[in-house]
């Protein structure tokens, strides 16, 4: 007999999710399955800060934990226009290929009411008057055929030239409603039951992602219909989302009608938190420069141009950024592309990727005062000073004691400058104004190669 392993859902983790994983499954098994209503969870954090990771990766580790697990990609639904349908169609999948006429009969059925039950969404985004009155006819209670018999009446008050109109929706609201009410909870339990016969858990767990970059119409109408129509039993729905877009997209498609009531605190819960810590995303970001770095030509022998340092400087520059997860790596994939791009050019790594970040953030270095590289400050402007002094030994003193102030944090430097110097025959009458004529080159140098712009100058024949 064989052990199957199972695969670690987690694998490949680098902010320290599966921590936060294991407490939010705990919370999911915590949801009684006789209670009345579903539950609706969402799970908040800012775009590229992990979400879509920590979805499928918490979604796995769910299903070896024995729930039942639907993910849905809002983003990917977005151009169907029907939420319901996606809904069920989503359920529908988890119905075992080898039942094709039982997948096929639910299929046929949810179609159906989906294409009515998801105009409820679209009903409630209208808020409109005809809405209104469906609601106050069908929400005290009132049967459908006693609010029918009151629907020649309410339309003569409302007048002749809108009776084609609102009779028309609010027609349309009451068979709607009844699909909402009835038909669809009966079709639910049906579908519900065929799912979680024989599971541990009579719970189905409806992970919903990328809900913040689908249209906001669709967006809204997702939500509506998740709390109208499938506000039913051993559901558990959470929603991975950026609440402050969400948020800010409801607040453009209600304009004040919010009146100060955040807009998913309608539909939701439980809110939780994905947190982003300093040193996950430190480590993160060091170690994508220590697995996505080509070979490359340091600028100098010393370790501290090496691709370990690079990282070291990274684990700490990342965080200081404010950058997301997924800016934070295209900025590490442009010093990458770079790197191939120049695989003769002596290379200064940390440097590349400290301009690289600069040049993301479009920021003056300062901004990184507390974790730059000093060497970064050897720009031409700077080492312009050395060679501004007058002609007396005094000046000169003042000047090598600038030079030597200035270039004592960093002497992996010496070398270096030393060897350019003599490659390129520009050789000063000292340390200083050799410093000055390599400044000239060294951080431009860099700039031109991170922003794609620089040419090696070819050898003269």
């Amino acid at each position: 007999m064989t052990d199957t392993l199972q695969k670690n859902p987690w694998e490949g983790d680098k902010l320290g999710f599966r921590e936060i994983g294991a407490s939010y499954t705990r919370l999911i098994k915590s949801i009684d399955e006789g209670e009345k209503e579903c539950k609706v969870i969402s799970i908040e954090a800012g775009f590229g800060h992990g979400k879509t990771f920590f979805r499928k990766a918490w979604a796995e580790h769910l299903r070896q934990q024995g729930e039942i697990v639907v993910e849905i990609d809002a983003q990917q639904s977005d151009h169907s226009g029907d939420p319901v349908v996606t809904f069920l169609g989503a359920l529908l999948a988890l119905i075992p290929e080898s039942e094709p006429e039982r997948r096929k009969a639910f299929w046929q059925r949810a179609k159906q009411v989906g294409a009515v039950g998801s105009k409820v969404a679209v009903n409630v985004l209208t808020r409109g008057a005809a809405d209104q009155i469906g609601e106050a006819l069908v929400g005290d209670g009132t049967e459908a055929s006693d609010a029918e018999a009151m629907l020649s009446e309410i339309v003569d008050e409302v007048g002749k030239e809108l009776s084609d109109y609102l009779g028309g929706l609010i027609a349309h609201q009451l068979q709607a409603d009844k699909a909402r009410t009835k038909e669809l909870p009966e079709h639910l339990k049906v579908l519900f039951d065929t799912i979680t016969e024989g599971a541990p858990n009579r719970r189905i767990v409806v992970i919903i992602d990328e809900l913040d970059r689908c249209h906001p119409d669709y967006a809204i109408a997702l939500l509506e219909a998740m709390k109208l129509v499938f506000s039913q039993p051993g559901f558990a729905f959470v929603l991975m989302v950026n609440a402050d877009h969400l948020e800010a997209l409801a607040n453009r498609r209600f304009s004040d009608a919010q009146q100060g009531e955040r807009y998913l605190d309608k539909f939701v819960d439980i809110r939780l938190q994905l947190p982003r810590t300093n040193e996950a995303l430190g480590e993160a970001a060091a170690s994508l420069v220590l697995t996505m770095m080509p070979d490359f030509q340091p600028i100098g022998p010393d370790k501290a141009f090496s691709v370990e340092a690079a990282a070291d400087m990274t684990r700490v520059i990342a965080p200081a950024s404010d950058l997301s997860m997924r800016q934070i790596k295209r900025v590490i994939m442009k010093v990458e592309v770079a790197l191939r791009c120049h695989p003769d050019e002596p290379i200064d790594l940390p440097l590349l990727i400290h301009l690289a970040f600069e040049d993301a953030l479009d920021v003056i270095p300062s901004k990184f005062s507390k974790v730059s590289l000093k060497r970064r400050q050897l720009t031409p402007e700077r080492a312009r000073n050395w060679v501004d002094y007058g002609n007396s030994e005094n000046d000169y003193q003042v000047m090598y004691t600038d030079w030597s102030n200035f270039t004592r944090p960093f002497p992996e430097m010496r070398d270096v400058v030393t060897q350019a110097v003599n490659e390129h025959k520009l050789r000063g009458h000292d340390a200083p104004h050799n410093y000055q004529l390599f400044a000239q080159t060294y951080v431009p140098r860099h700039e031109h190669i991170v922003a794609a712009t620089f040419t090696p100058r070819t050898e003269s024949r």
